[in-house]
């Protein structure tokens, strides 16, 4: 009988906790799955005529991913708040403000891609609160750096509907089954190749990177012979190179000075899959993304993730 979400609850110190959580995830995705299927029959494609906190277009599929997901949460009863990519301040749970687990979510990475039909993807993390449960959880309980997460992972909206997670031993795949109506285990103890590969990154910024990392990347081109591949979805770019092997990246550029991706809601769970992958994840000035200090719940980095190989052949 094929493996189920169930057996997180075996793995590692949290997985117990943690198995109702990322079983919410679960249900939250499938949710999505199905309105992102339907959404060029509901006319809810292009913009939502409003911004994110970061001054981004919203998509309509961003605004409804948001609200599925935290209804999920809730659902668990074992969250306190979300911290949302899509929201200014950090969401409350009213009915369940003394429990002990906050989420970290980007609801739908790469929306942009949507009016394509590409794939796009979620990208969330666990942390247990810093406050006391007496208290009204607050932004500095998502303020912890990626030493501190419990568990994280993302789901790939694609031709299947996947969710990769680890709770801190290991990384495991699951994929969606519709017949059986329930995630299976599909990719059991994911390892990131040594070597091989591809990189991805948007390049046509390049001549605007900071660092040097324009020539950085042509150094580490002519060093190990990658070929580009770009998806455009954080989420889709990280799969494969966990699979294939290589190295993601995103640099601070003229415009994003400080860089583009966001610490805790891309970056760190990210970072957190890559280490538990056996592959690298680093950010600016040789420093590790999962040993940063997060100062604000809207904070963004520079972002370089892959095999150990490739990411010292492109940092040095």
């Amino acid at each position: 009988m094929p493996s189920t979400m169930n057996n997180i609850a075996k793995q590692g110190d949290h997985g117990a906790a943690m198995m109702p959580v990322i079983q919410g995830v679960g249900r939250a995705a499938i949710e999505i799955a199905a309105v992102l299927r339907g959404a060029v029959f509901r006319g809810a494609l292009g913009g939502a005529g409003s911004e994110n906190v970061q001054g981004e277009q919203q998509q309509v599929l961003d605004v409804l991913s948001d609200e599925i997901f935290l209804e999920e949460m809730r659902s668990t009863g074992f969250i306190c708040a979300v911290g949302s990519e899509e929201q200014e301040e950090l969401l409350v749970i009213e009915e369940y403000t003394s429990a002990d687990y906050l989420v970290l979510v980007d609801p739908l990475d790469g929306s942009s891609n949507l009016d394509v039909d590409g794939p796009v993807g979620t990208i969330f993390s666990v942390v247990k609160r810093k406050t006391a449960n007496s208290e009204r959880p607050h932004v500095s309980d998502t303020l912890q750096n990626g030493r501190e997460v419990i568990a994280a992972g993302y789901v790939l909206y694609g031709p299947s509907l996947m969710l990769v997670c680890s709770v801190g031993e290991g990384v495991h795949g699951y994929t969606y089954n519709p017949n059986n109506a329930r995630f299976e285990v599909s990719h059991p103890d994911m390892i990131v190749p040594e070597t091989g590969g591809y990189y991805s990154v948007n390049e046509s910024n390049k001549d605007a990177w900071a660092d040097d990392m324009g020539n950085k990347l042509d150094g580490m081109k002519e060093k190990t012979g990658l070929g580009m591949r770009y998806v455009g979805a954080m989420v889709a770019d990280m799969h494969r190179t966990i699979l294939k092997g290589g190295v993601f990246l995103y640099p601070a550029d003229d415009k994003n000075t400080t860089g583009k991706l966001r610490l805790l809601y891309e970056a760190i769970p990210m970072a957190f899959i890559m280490e538990h992958a056996g592959g690298k994840a680093m950010s600016s000035d040789g420093i590790a993304i999962l040993d940063l200090e997060p100062e604000a719940l809207h904070q963004r980095v520079p972002v370089y993730l892959g095999s150990e190989t490739n990411v010292d052949a492109l940092l040095g």
